[in-house]
């Protein structure tokens, strides 16, 4: 496996608690800080993955909006009602012109 460096400042109270925080764990900081960002890499994967389910579910009008809002928050369920709006006018219209086509 190919390996890259990144460097990375951090406050020196910070690193301080990285130090501790590894040593409890029996690691260095360097294997710590590796774990760690591995681990929210991982998660933060994990969670587009969820949300991209719920979505779907929600175009499938399997959820309703209130269980959308309650899973994602009202912020993200505004913005996947009006994508699943737009969708289906833009698929109504496309029937409509595909309609006048063949007549």
């Amino acid at each position: 496996m190919s390996v890259k460096s990144i460097e990375l400042e951090l406050p020196e109270d910070l690193y301080v608690k990285i130090g501790t925080v590894a040593s409890e764990h029996f690691e260095t900081e360097h294997e710590y800080m590796r774990e760690v960002i591995s681990d929210s890499i991982r998660e933060e994967l994990e969670l587009k993955d969820l949300k991209r389910q719920i979505a779907s579910k929600y175009a499938r009008d399997e959820i309703s909006y209130e269980s959308l809002k309650t899973l994602l928050g009202s912020k993200e369920a505004e913005r996947l009602t009006t994508y699943k709006e737009t969708i289906l006018e833009s698929l109504l219209e496309a029937d409509e012109v595909a309609k006048r086509l063949k007549a």
